[in-house]
């Protein structure tokens, strides 16, 4: 995930529950607790994915490292399946 995607969806959940509180009739600073709330939970729940993914990632490369990669399971190509030659 892109980090700008991630602040386009933060952005966006942070307005709704403005949107929300304010629409329900919470005072101004009961608004921006919320708004804070949801940025914090937010950034934690991003966090957590970016620790899912490098502990995939790291496994991922532990297990191809286990295994060989040797040029005899490598599919000959010739001259004319190389595109651009």
């Amino acid at each position: 995930m892109r980090i700008a995607a991630f602040l386009i969806g933060m952005s966006g959940a942070a307005v709704a529950v403005a949107a929300g509180a304010i629409h329900l009739g919470y005072s101004g600073w009961a608004v921006t607790g919320f708004v804070a709330g949801t940025l914090v939970i937010s950034q934690m729940l991003y966090l957590g994915l970016i620790l899912l993914m490098t502990r995939d990632e790291s496994l991922s490369r532990k297990e191809g490292s286990a295994s060989e990669c040797s040029s005899d399971k490598l599919i000959p190509m010739h001259k004319s399946q190389q595109s651009g030659l």
